[in-house]
């Protein structure tokens, strides 16, 4: 099976409009739950921020930025229209992402996000497992130096 009919076997048409308000719908919930969880966290001061400042900040923003997408949507998008939806491309990388989040703080950050590239990088780049695993290994030292040395954060390290 070819690249094409492979992609079109995995899409679904939907509605242009209902397609991209659901997408919005999951950035205005995703930007609520990053506000909500972060009021459990201190917000600081506003000369020294919380660690809650800045995701409450970032999650408003969010539902504010898909609420202006929304309407705009709503008002300019033609019914009628469809698109597919249901890439493989797309479930692969959503189902990688779940992987991360599951697997960030039992595996540690930086093997979780190096199994992240390396399936994003073989499976939807089509790149050889050699120079994927090395990508992602000079993925991993590039993370490691801007969170350890740069911004001196401590990711979750794991079992390793």
């Amino acid at each position: 099976m070819d690249a094409v009919a492979e992609r079109d076997a995995w899409a679904r048409p939907v509605s242009t409009r209902w397609g991209e308000l659901a997408a919005v719908a999951v950035l205005f919930l995703s930007g609520i739950f990053f506000a909500w969880q972060s009021v459990l966290m201190p917000f600081g001061k506003v000369g020294l921020p919380g660690p809650g400042f800045f995701p409450f900040v970032l999650g408003i923003a969010l539902c504010l930025v898909a609420l202006a997408i929304g309407v705009q949507i709503w008002r300019k998008h033609p019914v009628g229209e469809h698109i597919d939806l249901g890439h493989r491309d797309l479930v692969i990388v959503f189902a990688a992402l779940l992987g991360v989040a599951l697997g960030f703080e039992r595996l540690g950050a930086y093997a979780a996000l190096g199994l992240f590239t390396a399936v994003c990088l073989v499976l939807v780049a089509r790149m050889s497992l050699l120079r994927a695993a090395m990508s992602a290994v000079l993925g991993m030292v590039a993370v490691w130096v801007v969170f350890s040395l740069v911004l001196a954060v401590v990711l979750p390290r794991g079992p390793f």
